[in-house]
């Protein structure tokens, strides 16, 4: 690959939602994948190639939630959990030797029928790992020269990779390890009853939702999405291959990008499809430097970079964030380290995360396209009018797990500092190029994530506050059922009765107090009807463009020249002004929108131009006075980038 370093121009893209993508064994694509245009993606990225002025070359910034890590590889689980279930068949667990003999036979020439495939062996090694099961040991010369029959199998390097990672604790400089028997830790009974249930809810949460999101199921989970969009990987080490660059933001759906592991295999995936990338481009001979031989870790390194933190910013250009951090349910209490306190080899998801783990998913599996609509807060009510039942049976089933989960957050939240720590700033502040009391101020721009709200927290998801809710349910049914008996029965009689029956006729008079009657009786729905009406559509507004104003004024001072802040996360696609400058050169936020399906009947004029499918992107291209950007959207049938439509609520205020 060539080492120089080309002025770049920048593409922003968002929520492209990857996840499990086409199934080939059932010829299918997954009930619950959102992106279905890898082919589109990739002509789409040709356009950009061709489109890249001389001696310049792109950086393509994937502004969070490119992947989607939320839905479940159900054959994954099923073989991860049948493997789990036939070892605690045949070993007590408990028992250090029949562990490190099962992961000797594992890692040795144990039969067919008794090894797992290796990508089971890894999650069951980590879970070992991390529940202090397993302990491996360099391998001693005079074992090593023993017989082969005897000698214990070494452990393959992925294994030596995890107990690292997992274990820091132990200075392991030898090439080859081999399991060696664990030490039992001394705790009292008390606590291993504890940790024994703690651990059986886990096992249960998983089996009903899927991987908690560790290093090595993260990574799994890269893989399943990757074994579903082979062709989109091809066309980012096709990209990378050109000599541009790619970008990685976290998104709420992407989280999980914050582990190395994950990170060092999307890399490799890129670099496994890169010699298919070039078998048939007819410009290979024209770059030589660049596409021919192989990419190196060097070079992916250099080309595919995943910035610390929930942000992106270039002096004088531009800043970008995904925009979860601005939303109350999804804001993240620590995104520069999103680690479980006590735990860091779990991530602290969002409140958000957990009720689409837990409530999304399973909506999904019975209306897969409820989450397209413009406005899932309407499509909701009418799932809920449509099959009530079904809908409460999802809740009572679902709503422990999520309570449990969301207090378990909430606990942790109450016992530690959730909030970034001074070298997490300084880490952030290092990688973007700024002091460490502006990223401080930028991450207080945000809302402040619901969990780090003490007291709304502990309504919301304590004992405490469970008690309370009831006894404010209580309340409220008898306060509405008090007001509804004491207006209808009581006021509105008192009112009609006002009229006498014999104003102007003796017939007319009751026809006035039933006429009376019928107003009174239909003024609280109608009412209620004119207040949603005045609150409108969208309760939450545009809270992702107030979060960039309330950026631009940390940064406005910090960098004048700084004129757009690109985000996501909404699926809308929006440009409105930020700030009005005299000399024309406004600062301005740009939404990138999204690459999956839209149902919005009364928008899709404006949004889509007469389509579902928006492929909006945002292009940020140097011009003589300095960056210059437009909202775009890749039309696919033309090959071409029209401007893209914005409804009139975005118009500039």
């Amino acid at each position: 690959m060539a080492n120089e370093c080309p002025e770049r121009d920048y593409l922003f893209v968002s929520d492209l939602h990857l996840s499990l993508g086409y199934d080939p064994e059932r010829r299918a694509y997954h009930a619950r994948e959102d992106f279905f245009f890898d082919e589109a993606f990739f002509r789409w990225l040709r356009w950009v190639d061709d489109t890249c002025a001389k001696g310049r070359r792109w950086e393509l910034i994937f502004v969070g939630d490119a992947l989607d890590f939320f839905p479940v590889d159900r054959a994954l689980v099923a073989q991860y959990w049948r493997e789990r279930s036939r070892r605690q068949q045949e070993l007590d667990l408990a028992d250090p030797r029949q562990v490190t003999g099962y992961w000797q036979r594992q890692f040795g020439k144990a039969a067919s029928g008794e090894r797992a495939p290796e990508r089971i062996q890894r999650l069951i090694f980590e879970d070992d790992v991390r529940q202090g099961r397993v302990e491996l040991a360099p391998v001693l010369p005079k074992r090593a020269a023993a017989p082969p029959d005897t000698t214990p199998a070494p452990a393959p390097e992925w294994a030596v990779r995890i107990y690292q990672r997992h274990r820091t604790d132990r200075a392991l400089a030898a090439a080859e390890l081999q399991v060696v028997e664990a030490e039992a830790p001394q705790i009292t009974v008390r606590e291993r009853v504890r940790q024994e249930r703690a651990r059986h809810w886990t096992e249960g949460f998983e089996r009903r939702y899927g991987f908690l999101p560790t290093p090595e199921k993260s990574a799994q989970k890269l893989t399943s999405i990757y074994e579903g969009h082979p062709l989109f990987f091809r066309a980012l080490a096709w990209f990378v291959g050109r000599g541009h660059r790619l970008v990685f933001l976290q998104g709420n759906h992407d989280l999980e990008l914050y582990w190395p592991q994950v990170q060092k295999r999307l890399r490799a995936f890129v670099a496994r499809e890169y010699p298919a990338a070039f078998d048939h481009d007819e410009g290979t001979a024209a770059l030589p430097s660049l596409v021919k031989g192989h990419l190196t870790p060097a070079d992916l390194e250099q080309r595919i970079a995943f910035p610390p933190g929930w942000f992106y910013y270039r002096p004088g250009a531009f800043y970008a964030e995904h925009g979860c951090q601005h939303e109350l349910l999804n804001a993240c209490p620590n995104p520069i380290r999103p680690v479980m306190p006590g735990d860091e080899c779990v991530l602290s998801p969002d409140v958000g995360c957990l009720g689409v783990l837990c409530f999304h998913n399973h909506l999904e599996n019975e209306h897969p396209e409820w989450e397209n609509r413009a406005d899932n807060g309407v499509a909701l009510l009418e799932m809920i009018r449509h099959d009530p039942l079904k809908m409460l049976g999802i809740l009572i089933c679902h709503a422990p797990d999520f309570l449990r989960m969301a207090q378990c957050l909430w606990r942790a939240g109450r016992e530690e500092n959730l909030k970034p720590t001074e070298e997490d700033v300084a880490r952030c502040a290092e990688s973007a190029g700024l002091k460490p009391e502006v990223v401080r101020k930028i991450y207080r721009a945000g809302k402040k994530p619901l969990i780090l709200r003490r007291g709304l927290a502990w309504f919301l998801f304590s004992p405490g506050g469970h008690v309370v809710k009831m006894l404010l349910l209580l309340a409220l049914v008898a306060a509405v059922v008090g007001l509804g008996a004491l207006w209808y029965l009581v006021v509105v009689p008192g009112l009609a009765n006002l009229i006498p029956p014999d104003v102007i006729y003796a017939t007319v008079g009751p026809a006035l107090q039933l006429l009376a009657k019928i107003v009174l009786w239909l003024a609280p729905p109608v009412v209620l009807a004119i207040a949603r009406r005045r609150r409108g559509k969208d309760p939450l507004g545009p809270f992702v463009f107030e979060g960039a104003r309330r950026v631009h004024a940390q940064l406005r001072e910090q960098d004048p020249a700084l004129r757009y802040y690109v985000a996501g996360h909404d699926h809308r696609p929006d440009v409105r002004p930020v700030e009005r400058r005299e000399d024309g050169r406004h600062v301005y936020y740009v939404n990138t929108g999204s690459w999956t399906p839209c149902f919005a009947e009364g928008e899709r004029r404006l949004q889509t131009l007469g389509r579902e499918v928006q492929f909006t992107f945002a292009r940020l291209v140097q011009g003589e006075e300095g960056y210059e950007a437009d909202l775009l959207r890749w039309n696919d049938d033309a090959g071409r980038a029209d401007p893209q439509v914005v409804p009139l609520c975005s118009e500039p205020r």
